[in-house]
């Protein structure tokens, strides 16, 4: 039979058994509380539905009219009074009345909640948790009101970031846009922010034309969106409108709406629709930098002028040098636009150095010209394109020397009844 013997420090005093044990106890509670915290974190998460990114998040006081509408959360489990301090004071106006989660990433877990506050303000924030239900960060991304109705904020929320755009009414509308980046660490740091309304040409139309389209300015790459007045018709603006299909970090794709609205009505009178799957509106390693609308007098037939849509992408590579410009012809027909000439390569550059001084690139730029002779009763098209290839090398006595060579080739499109070829 062995003996528990009592243990004794040699040169101090001999431990209060009693504190020991309560030390111990106090510890065992402190373990069992913070288990239940994470027990009771981890069930209210599978109660909750989740979401798809990217998304829209524009919830309102107008999607919660039936009872059923209101799917109320724990709020003890989830943490809120981490995000609003004031949660559980006697006159805390907080109400929860919806929630859903995001699997963003698989070191923390997001949630987004919808609170009224008190009768008039609605918010949703979206909030990130460690793995033991601690609050990381947090971000408003909804905001509504009643009553006064000035002020609206929405976000799109995709993988690795959040866009933000607060809207307010006074004499005009103003939008807001904010940029945050969500963090490998659950963090949330705001990139930038800028007033849309300097930001894109003509914004009061183009706003009006989204309206009229039924696109959120959010659905849309703002920082992409042209117009330009159609120089044959002094009251239309031509209008290219990217709307966001897929997003993530470093990445994107978008349809193609390319419209013309009247100027004094924004009505939107003619249009074309292309999606992702076939305009080549992408940016991923090589990223989309530039949308321009090209106007210049591209006379088809003596009565019909079509205008250019120019779409710019440039690769990331220091050593492997990519550049492309594609041109696209539409004319109007009826009461849409129809495209002629599909993504023709007018700029080119590709190659490869070492970093230092070797390498080849070649570069070609392209000028359209319009032909009087005709094919299919539209006229052809000369592009006369400039090829230049450069060749860079060390040298024997160790300088970098560079050589070019030039040339010009003429290519004519020709009208096949449906687009020029």
């Amino acid at each position: 039979m062995s003996v528990l013997l009592p243990f004794y420090v040699f040169g101090g005093e001999q431990p209060d058994v009693e504190d020991a044990a309560s030390e111990v106890e106090m510890a065992v509670e402190v373990d069992t509380n913070q288990s239940t915290k994470i027990s009771d974190f981890q069930n209210a998460l599978k109660s909750i539905p989740e979401r798809k990114v990217p998304f829209i998040d524009n919830t309102n006081f107008d999607i919660f009219i039936e009872p059923e509408d209101f799917k109320p959360i724990d709020d003890g489990a989830l943490n809120i009074e981490a995000v609003y301090p004031d949660f559980y004071q006697e006159t805390s106006k907080y109400r929860s009345v919806m929630s859903y989660k995001v699997s963003l990433s698989q070191h923390f877990y997001t949630v987004v909640v919808t609170y009224w506050v008190g009768k008039y303000e609605m918010e949703s924030t979206l909030i990130n948790y460690d793995m033991q239900g601690n609050v990381i960060d947090h971000q408003l991304v909804a905001y509504d009101e009643i009553g006064k109705g000035q002020t609206i904020t929405t976000s799109r929320i995709s993988e690795h970031a959040i866009t933000s755009q607060h809207s307010s009414w006074g004499l005009t509308k103003a939008i807001i846009e904010e940029e945050f980046v969500i963090n490998q660490d659950g963090t949330i740091d705001k990139l930038e922010s800028k007033n849309l309304n300097d930001t894109i040409d003509n914004d009061a139309l183009v706003l009006y034309v989204l309206k009229e389209m039924d696109l959120a300015p959010l659905s849309v790459k703002t920082d992409l969106v042209v117009s330009k007045t159609n120089p044959e018709t002094s009251h239309e603006v031509i209008v290219v409108i990217p709307e966001i299909v897929d997003e993530g970090e470093g990445y994107f794709e978008l349809n193609s709406h390319i419209v013309i609205a009247d100027d004094r009505s924004g009505k939107v009178t003619h249009q074309y629709f292309e999606t992702s799957q076939t305009n080549g509106w992408y940016s991923d390693a090589i990223r989309l930098r530039e949308i321009n609308l090209d106007t210049a007098p591209y006379r088809v037939t003596h009565d019909i002028r079509a205008f250019g849509v120019r779409v710019r992408h440039a690769g990331t590579s220091r050593v492997t040098q990519y550049q492309s410009e594609t041109l696209s012809l539409f004319i109007k027909t009826g009461d849409k636009l129809e495209k002629i000439l599909d993504k023709y390569p007018v700029k080119t550059l590709n190659g490869q150095w070492d970093g230092e001084c070797s390498g080849e690139f070649t570069e070609t730029d392209s000028i359209l010209m319009m032909s009087e002779q005709q094919s299919n009763g539209f006229n052809n098209i000369i592009l006369k394109t400039k090829v230049k290839t450069i060749t860079d090398n060390v040298s024997d006595d160790g300088e970098c020397n560079s050589n070019e060579k030039t040339a010009t080739k003429t290519t004519v499109l020709k009208y096949n009844g449906k687009e020029y070829k």
